[in-house]
């Protein structure tokens, strides 16, 4: 194993000294294989404070504290059927699960750098591999099973209406789908680093690109038009609530930000350390996970 920002590692533009992520020296070749879901592969970190963002970050209410600690750049969040949550863990190749109760346990190890996370309507639980460009299901604590395979650092994953799994492809710049027998197929490219994928609940589909600040939304003939932009650096998390808002994870900003129709943003959380992860649950409650303070937060309504 290489190590592969020590002493400091790259979050978006952020240099974080208290997480170190790892991957296979035959990795090493691959576009965007040494690098986190976020950063940019081909031009170095973003400048730091480089877009508006929509609303000033002073309007919003800030994270306090976090209702868990001790995460290992988590960057997949996703909610069970049962009201549990799993975190995936980037730098120690695990899936946390934590019930309703607060119990944690590792729910599957031995992955290489798990990234999204998506749950579907049986309840079974999926898992973007970003370093081994594989897709596994979990049907059990414990057990993996290869979905499908042949990504190119797949990243943020989701389920549309259809029930096909949407899976990012970073290094390619695609959106990909899968269907429930495995079966793959192109939705769209020319995108510019997808790093988060999600359908809102009137069948729009938005992607969340590193490069350039912007939230694409993508039409079923796989045209790519721009919805908003100028964040600061998106993450993994996208997520969408009934109303038709979706939210992502503005990392470089240290916010989460809510998108509307119009394509306006506004801050809903400011003052996070590097947030990647993003979870919506049944009731439209949202928390998020940071990599710069390796914790879990829950978002106030």
């Amino acid at each position: 194993m290489r190590s592969l920002l020590l002493p400091k590692l790259l979050v978006g533009g952020l240099l974080v000294s208290s997480v170190a992520a790892c991957t296979s020296d035959d990795d090493a070749g691959r576009s965007g294989a040494s690098q986190s879901p976020g950063s940019s592969a081909s031009s170095g970190p973003p400048t730091q404070g480089g877009g508006t963002g929509g609303e000033p970050a002073a309007k919003a209410p800030g994270a306090g504290k976090p209702k868990y600690t001790g995460f290992s750049s988590p960057t997949g969040l996703a909610y069970g059927r049962d009201g549990s949550v799993y975190v995936s863990n980037w730098s120690a190749g695990t899936v946390e699960r934590i019930t309703r109760d607060g119990k944690r346990s590792v729910h599957v190890k031995g992955l290489q750098a798990p990234a999204g996370l998506a749950v579907d309507r049986q309840g079974v639980l999926y898992i973007a591999d970003y370093n081994a460009d594989v897709v596994y299901r979990a049907p059990a604590a414990g057990k993996l099973e290869k979905f499908a395979s042949g990504f190119h650092t797949p990243t943020g994953i989701s389920f549309d209406s259809r029930h096909n799994l949407l899976v990012t492809n970073r290094a390619s710049n695609e959106l990909m789908s899968v269907s429930p027998d495995g079966r793959s197929s192109r939705v769209a490219d020319e995108l510019r680093t997808p790093v988060g994928v999600v359908e809102a609940a009137d069948g729009t589909i938005y992607v969340s690109n590193y490069e350039g600040g912007v939230l694409s939304r993508v039409t079923r003939d796989g045209t790519v038009e721009t919805h908003s932009k100028d964040f600061d650096g998106l993450g993994v998390g996208i997520v969408a609530d009934k109303a038709g808002s979706v939210f992502v994870t503005d990392r470089t900003a240290g916010a989460i930000k809510r998108v509307a129709r119009d394509g306006s943003i506004t801050s809903v959380l400011t003052g996070l350390s590097s947030p990647v992860a993003l979870g919506i649950d049944a009731e439209g409650h949202l928390a998020t996970a940071t990599w710069g303070d390796s914790a879990y937060y829950e978002i106030p309504s």
